[in-house]
């Protein structure tokens, strides 16, 4: 029997949690997509830490909804993963499978995880399987807001820091100015040159239409793949567009339960996009990757980046994970535990577990703790 399954299989009886709400942790500057913005702040609410009764810790990312999940466990009951997992998974049932309840089943079961690799010595990405200790990492940034100057700093900083793989925003304004994104394309083009690779991203702002019309004006200058062209639910417009999209599309990002995912694959996406901390656990997440090799499609993943990359490091090599850099550097600025960020790659850490741990007293030096709860 396999490390893992025995894992699945052993008892867990949860002895307290603690909650730690935390205030708005600023990022240096607001960030815009084509349909979302401004974003002035690092996603995190909350932070997860669950202990079992042993006093070992797993850790997640949460929000305050995980509130309605902790007296589901903290029943002084013993119970397998398994067991805690489907409990917690069909309590949320009535509030469906895709909005934050879900989201928040899928934080347990990250904490879940966490405990269990570390119950075996090994860090999060080994205890899943990994191979290797790195990923492949593109940068994702160019927000819609940012100047012609600003874009171009950005981006050569990008390159400094041994980017090879880039993203960037298109649509500007909910596409009130695709004249002024197309030259944005343009620089950033002339930037990272013809070996760098370019994709782009609509954030589902357009029809199968309007984002062929797009496509075709912009192919060009080699994209890489357009992310989120059309609504992340309307499959009908999705596959008009792959049957006639000069770029391959990518999808996947905005589910929260991983099987939907094969409606996209049906649909004809080129890449699919699965996102860790929104799916409704971790072997959601599995799954899709699964299906990704299934059916030769490329693979991406985001969030928490530094999170995803454990996720990233069981899949193949040339899948990569995204680093949306204006969001997410300030998370890994308060990060004490953290993988590093070297030449385009991240380096997994060898502790037991997942491969980041808040720096609390940094957090309270910075006044961003708003409350501890204790369960």
């Amino acid at each position: 029997m396999d490390i893992y399954k025995q894992a699945y299989e052993e008892n867990i009886r949860f002895e307290r949690a603690v909650l730690y709400k935390f205030k708005p942790i600023k990022i240096p500057i607001p960030f815009w997509d084509s349909t979302g913005g401004p974003f002035d702040k690092v996603p995190l609410d909350a932070w997860l830490e669950l202990y079992d009764e042993n006093g070992i810790c797993g850790q997640a990312p949460c929000s305050e909804n995980m509130k309605d999940i902790i007296p589901l466990i903290m029943t002084g009951e013993t119970k397998t993963y398994e067991q805690w997992y489907q409990k917690v998974y069909w309590a949320i049932r009535n509030n469906g499978f895709s909005g934050e309840a879900a989201v928040e089943v899928g934080r347990f079961d990250l904490a879940l995880h966490d405990i269990m690799a570390k119950r075996k010595g090994l860090p999060l990405h080994k205890f899943m399987g990994a191979k290797r200790d790195w990923v492949n990492v593109y940068a994702s940034g160019c927000g819609t807001h940012l100047t012609g100057q600003q874009m171009v700093t950005e981006v050569q900083q990008f390159i400094k820091e041994g980017y090879t793989t880039f993203k960037m925003k298109v649509a500007t304004d909910f596409g009130a100015d695709l004249d002024r994104d197309i030259e944005r394309i343009r620089i950033v083009r002339e930037l990272i040159g013809p070996q760098g690779k370019l994709a782009i991203d609509a954030n589902q702002l357009w029809n199968a239409k309007e984002a062929y019309e797009f496509a075709r004006r912009v192919e060009n200058y080699n994209i890489a793949w357009l992310e989120e062209p059309v609504h992340s639910y309307d499959f009908e417009e999705l596959e008009k567009l792959t049957e006639i999209s000069p770029i391959p599309i990518a999808m996947g990002e905005s589910p929260r339960c991983g099987k939907v995912m094969y409606a996209y694959i049906k649909a004809g996406v080129k890449q699919l996009q699965p996102i860790p901390s929104n799916l409704s656990g971790v072997r959601d997440w599995m799954l899709v990757k699964n299906q990704a090799r299934k059916y030769n499609l490329e693979l991406t993943s985001g969030g928490f980046s530094h999170i995803t990359a454990s996720f990233i490091a069981t899949a193949d090599e040339e899948d990569m994970v995204e680093y949306l850099v204006p969001l997410m550097r300030t998370f890994y600025d308060i990060m004490e535990l953290r993988p590093e960020e070297k030449d385009g790659k991240f380096y997994l850490p060898s502790e037991p577990g997942i491969c980041v741990s808040p720096d609390f007293k940094l957090l309270k030096k910075m006044g961003c703790i708003e409350a501890i709860e204790f369960f």
